[in-house]
């Protein structure tokens, strides 16, 4: 596939990357192999820091990373090795923090101290003026149809609705897999967060089992339910059958999110993030 043009957004411009496409971090998915591909076919991935299960670990990821846009994800409520990979993320200067569950204040002071950018998940209104009242560069609407713990409102509705109200960037999260949908995440806010469909990539850390249940999945099969975590978050219903049988919560299920409908194939990210920009080129030349 030829490389597809350049799709320029404010996002765009704040990472230095080619398109709006940004894959989401996924608990045991996401890889540094998916970083690097991503990276290379001119998106950014971004990864959890406790995909690696040592701080020691996550330091010689970060050591080991090349010189390329990537992400790293900091869960800021109940995270015992915060400090320390915040640490390691400030030394290693890394481009992108995405933070969850907590107040990103002191992460964002030590982010911007290097020139470092910090984006926030919200799920509602109160969250996005918090996020950006403690100097958050841009948002994660993360909406209804999101996989994991996604919020419940309309992405048409919670992405342009928080743009507005804080007047920053917002990247829209829920049930995109394709350009047709990256046309319409840059119609409603300023770039595509996608999971689900990064999933089934040949770099993902998913396991067959996980990347064959999305393949015969369709977003009727999604449940979102609060019984594996306590937080309502979106999974495979056939996973989640396992795990009332015994299995263990993070092994056993699976979470997806709604853009499952369109996972027909395991094919390379890279491959995967051009056929996204040309499918959003595509769509918008057929718009009336």
């Amino acid at each position: 596939m030829i490389e597809p043009e350049p799709i320029p957004t404010p996002i765009t411009e704040m990472l230095g990357i080619r398109y709006p496409i940004v894959v989401a971090p996924m608990f045991l998915v996401s890889t540094p192999a998916l970083l690097e591909a991503v990276a290379r076919a001119g998106g950014i991935a971004v990864i959890p820091s406790l995909n690696f299960r040592t701080h020691e670990a996550f330091e010689a990821f970060l050591r080991d990373f090349p010189d390329l846009p990537f992400g790293v994800n900091l869960i800021l409520k109940d995270n015992p090795r915060l400090t320390e990979d915040l640490e390691a993320i400030v030394e290693r200067r890394v481009p992108l923090i995405v933070t969850s569950l907590g107040d990103p204040t002191e992460v964002i002071e030590r982010v911007h101290a290097y020139d470092g950018r910090v984006f926030s998940d919200v799920v509602n209104l109160r969250h996005a003026q918090k996020a950006a009242g403690s100097g958050a560069d841009a948002l994660v609407a993360v909406a209804a149809g999101a996989g994991g713990h996604a919020g419940t409102l309309s992405p048409f509705v919670l992405a342009p609705w928080i743009r507005e109200e804080t007047g920053l960037p917002v990247l829209v999260a829920g049930g995109l897999a394709d350009g047709r949908h990256l046309l319409a995440a840059l119609a409603l806010g300023d770039a595509g967060y996608f999971g689900t469909r990064f999933i089934a990539t040949h770099e993902s850390g998913a396991s067959e089992t996980y990347k064959r249940m999305l393949l015969e999945a369709g977003p009727e099969d999604v449940v979102y339910t609060p019984e594996v975590t306590g937080v309502p978050a979106n999974f495979l219903k056939a996973s989640l059958e396992r795990f009332r049988a015994g299995g263990k919560p993070w092994k056993e299920v699976f979470s997806a999110g709604h853009g499952v409908a369109f996972v027909r194939e395991i094919e390379p990210a890279g491959r995967l993030v051009h056929r996204i920009a040309q499918g959003y080129h595509e769509a918008r030349r057929h718009l009336p």
